[in-house]
């Protein structure tokens, strides 16, 4: 957690003197900087009355989300990337070497000796459950008669659309966006409707708008030096086989799909595996518990049509920015 910090140090992984002395900060009260995976304590006996865990269990010091997730989506080596798709999107690559970008979030893993160079937008999961809570009425009723989720109804009426939602385009930026353009004045956008358009267009171009965002931020990463060959999926996003098809025709790069709902926590288990002796490493936790469920490989007929499209979503935003101001 201390990678969050302004004053710490991203290349030597320590508290950096010299900012905490230009934030007029004393280095002495910050804490001892402990590794992900190692024990910082055990439950004491007050702690035990508190929260019901026996007096005396290991206490290891753990990571921020996005890097437990990394780990418990398998993503330890080089070049190997997380696609995150909860209510927020991003990316997190993996990386031996120290690499870093103004337009995109750099931290160091949970494994210690890697750099995590991330993207984080605003538009993940999130988009396709403000579209369902405002216009979905009806495929509420559908799933309540079909024993379906709501969702599922949504994503039915979006596999009707032709990739490309026939030249529809959206701006996913509901809240503002982060990475790569870090806007919060940022609006969403749909571009290109017209009287042939329908609901069904819009769940589309929605979806693939945030494959879009997605594909932004790993340009960003590879025009830094950052080679990215195949990707992993993780969040609720990554349940859906049409979503991740979508980002991997849009990315033109494969996608494994491990476990997608549980990658985050499973990261923390496994730290805490490590740090008692359960793992021998890294290496060996992702090899006991790590599955890949499912894979998708880019369409080659749809890369021409996404092209396209993703030329629009950079000028749309290139030429509204003003405006959004």
């Amino acid at each position: 957690m201390a990678t969050s910090a302004q004053c710490f140090d991203m290349r030597k992984g320590t508290w950096d003197s010299y900012l905490c002395e230009e934030m007029n900060l004393r280095a002495d009260l910050l804490p001892e900087i402990a590794l992900c995976h190692e024990v910082v304590g055990r439950v004491t006996e007050e702690a035990s009355r508190q929260c019901g865990l026996a007096v005396g269990i290991p206490v290891v010091a753990g990571g921020i989300d996005s890097a437990c997730g990394a780990l418990g989506a398998g993503v330890i080596n080089d070049g190997e990337v997380q696609e995150q798709g909860g209510q927020a999107g991003g990316m997190s690559i993996c990386t031996d070497n120290y690499r870093t970008d103004q337009q995109l979030i750099l931290s160091y893993h949970v494994t210690s000796e890697k750099w995590l160079l991330q993207g984080g937008t605003v538009g993940g999961g999130g988009i396709l459950k403000w579209f369902e809570e405002q216009f979905g009425y009806e495929e509420r009723i559908k799933a309540e008669k079909n024993g379906t989720s709501r969702f599922e109804e949504i994503t039915n009426l979006a596999k009707k659309i032709l990739p490309g939602s026939e030249g529809l385009v959206f701006l996913p930026y509901m809240a503002g966006e982060r990475s790569p353009i870090w806007n919060p004045n940022a609006k969403g956008v749909y571009y290109g409707l017209d009287f042939s358009k329908t609901k069904a267009h819009m769940i589309r171009a929605s979806m693939e708008g945030v494959a879009f965002s997605l594909k932004h931020n790993l340009d960003v990463a590879e025009r830094a030096g950052v080679e990215v060959k195949r990707l992993r999926a993780m969040g609720g996003a990554a349940n859906s086989q049409l979503w991740t098809q979508m980002k991997s025709d849009v990315t033109n790069k494969p996608i494994d799909v491990p476990n997608s709902d549980t990658a985050t926590t499973l990261g923390a288990a496994m730290l805490a595996g490590i740090a008692v002796g359960i793992y021998k490493n890294f290496e060996d936790a992702v090899a006991k518990t790590v599955r890949v469920r499912r894979s998708h490989v880019p369409n080659e007929r749809n890369l021409s049509v996404y092209q396209k499209n993703y030329r629009t979503y950079l000028e749309l935003y290139a030429r509204l920015k003003e405006m959004m101001q």
